[in-house]
């Protein structure tokens, strides 16, 4: 007669502790996960703005001069303009698109002036609703494309671009003169002390700090009290709403879309009416879902990683391209 022999199995102990084993390692594997896979999306984000500033360089070498931060320089009312966002398309590999856009035919102002985004029906420039330009948003924001965030009136479906041109910095500002190149516009701050801004355009050489001293885009791809309030009112491609000038003592309403104004430091969780409450006032906050910073673009088209903690003087120092103070470690 043949010996049966036994079959022994896990016990209900065993079973146990190997799951146990098992939800130990993926806890100390995912983190590490996580980490690697922000680290991919942060290059991508660093990438894209790689991108935007070989744009602004490409631009400059054919214009001698930046796009115009914001603008609409139309002397009519209900108007608008579009910005700096837009400028650049061709240069984005955009030129089909770019293309299609209706722009004032005003000679003396060339293509830079009129309403590409028109308001928020984007009317005569459809092309751009529904527009995902990948190059525009950060891979690491928790923002929609073509969210219509509260407050918003993006009835167009704009892009929500992800990156913010830099009007220069905010009372009081680096340099002997604390308060020049900012005014009150009526919606925060509005500066032409940096390189982009409203209804102003200026050369690589107005840059006297030196253009690895002054940073021209930032990052704004996060969230303040929880809620999208970047630069993106009427979508990423509108401009200033009032037809003006440049920057004055008589600025009155002005209020835009697509450059702030910097006010408050990296990330600022600061909801304060008049700057920062709406997408259309002038000091937005720049800011990002990637932890302990953001990145911005220099003049001179280097990508940097600014840390949340950075000294504000030196973030000012940096937004501000002639304050003639050495800018310190960031």
């Amino acid at each position: 007669m043949a010996a049966t022999g036994t079959r022994r199995g896990f016990t209900l102990v065993e079973l146990l502790v190997v799951i146990a084993i098992i939800g130990i390692l993926v806890a100390l594997l995912l983190p590490a996960i996580q980490a690697a896979r922000e680290a991919a999306r942060r290059t991508e984000c660093t990438n894209n703005l790689k991108q935007i500033g070989i744009a602004l360089h490409n631009y400059h070498d054919t214009y001698r001069t930046f796009p115009l931060g914001s603008y609409n320089l139309r002397e009519v009312w209900p108007s608008s303009g579009s910005n700096w966002r837009t400028l650049i398309l061709p240069f984005m590999e955009q030129s089909t698109v770019f293309d299609q856009l209706s722009f004032s035919s005003d000679p003396a102002v060339h293509f830079m002036a009129g309403g590409a985004a028109g308001a928020a029906a984007l009317a005569g420039n459809e092309v751009l609703r529904n527009l995902d330009i990948k190059a525009y948003r950060c891979p690491s924001s928790v923002i929609q494309p073509f969210e219509i965030a509260p407050g918003s009136n993006n009835n167009g479906t704009a892009l929500n671009i992800q990156y913010v041109g830099i009007q220069g910095a905010a009372r009081p500002i680096p340099g002997d003169s604390p308060d020049r190149g900012t005014w009150d516009c009526g919606h925060g701050w509005s500066c032409n002390n940096g390189l982009l801004v409203p209804n102003e355009a200026f050369g690589m050489q107005a840059a006297v700090d030196g253009t690895s001293n002054v940073m021209i885009v930032a990052e704004q791809s996060g969230l303040v009290a929880d809620v999208n309030r970047t630069a993106n009112y009427y979508g990423g491609w509108h401009g200033a709403r009032h037809p003006r000038t440049v920057l004055s003592g008589a600025c009155g309403d002005l209020w835009q879309t697509g450059t702030s104004c910097v006010r408050f430091a990296p990330n600022s969780n600061i909801v304060q009416t008049g700057a920062t409450e709406a997408m259309y006032r002038n000091n937005t906050v720049i800011n990002s879902m990637h932890p302990g910073g953001i990145n911005v673009v220099l003049t001179d088209g280097a990508v940097r990683f600014i840390s949340n903690d950075i000294d504000f003087w030196n973030l000012k120092r940096l937004a501000c391209r002639y304050d003639r103070e050495p800018v310190g470690n960031f």
